[in-house]
């Protein structure tokens, strides 16, 4: 492998965990995963910056050149992360995100009052076509994780303020929407790519929130398309 071939690192969002990126391990060869803290492991984060400090702890040493993929809250985890280090942070790639996400008091409410009926609806809200093995595996992960870790998950979107800095990212940023997707639409997509100096953008048809397991053949040939250039850019070809 070619000392500037990139590596991606994949970084799951709100209440959810490593499974969430079980199609992209698998095509992708020697990627990293975090769990973050809390999912279900540790005590959760309460900020997005937080959880970018720990994820770059999780992955200090790496000496090769670093993309950072994320998901949802994830994908900001990401973009504070190339704010943050822009020497170990040399892409990034987000995934049904925005700069900012309003968790709505309504949500945040049944989520106190009703955790598991709450934890059902969100993944079910999350599917175009719902599997039911899949909802049953994405509510186990939430119910593991537990309430406080998505209400501090929660908090962590609501604080977030990187959205103001996104045009001091100068690493290339692929923004990616799903086209039903019904918690992060592709609106949000398309004003986070707006404030970013060097983007790329695309939407994948026919897929809701969790769009790497939906649309998982084109998630994977976007972020596979991306790193090649990126390999490319950091030859100096």
């Amino acid at each position: 492998m070619s000392e500037h071939a990139p590596r991606p690192i994949f970084i799951h969002g709100a209440g959810g965990g490593i499974d969430a990126w079980d199609a992209q391990l698998d095509h992708f060869e020697g990627a990293g995963v975090v769990a973050l803290p809390g999912h279900p492991e540790g005590d959760p984060c309460d900020t997005i910056e937080a959880y970018a400090a720990c994820v770059a702890a999780a992955i200090a040493g790496d000496d090769r050149p670093i993309v950072c993929v994320g998901h949802s809250m994830g994908g900001q985890i990401a973009l504070q992360m190339a704010l943050d280090d822009p020497e170990l942070v040399r892409g990034v790639i987000v995934l049904a995100s925005g700069a900012h996400i309003e968790v709505p008091a309504h949500s945040r409410a049944a989520m106190r009052d009703d955790f598991a009926s709450q934890c059902e609806r969100f993944a079910r809200a999350a599917y175009v076509t719902p599997d039911e093995d899949v909802i049953h595996d994405d509510v186990l992960a939430m119910m593991s994780a537990g309430q406080e870790t998505i209400l501090a998950d929660y908090d962590a979107l609501d604080a977030w303020r990187g959205g103001k800095r996104l045009s001091e990212i100068g690493q290339p940023v692929l923004v990616v929407a799903a086209h039903e997707d019904r918690i992060t639409p592709p609106t949000l997509s398309a004003t986070l790519a707006a404030k970013l100096a060097n983007s790329m953008t695309a939407e994948i048809p026919a897929a809701g929130h969790m769009v790497q397991r939906e649309g998982a053949r084109s998630v994977n040939l976007l972020i596979a398309g991306f790193l090649a250039r990126l390999e490319i850019a950091l030859q100096g070809g």
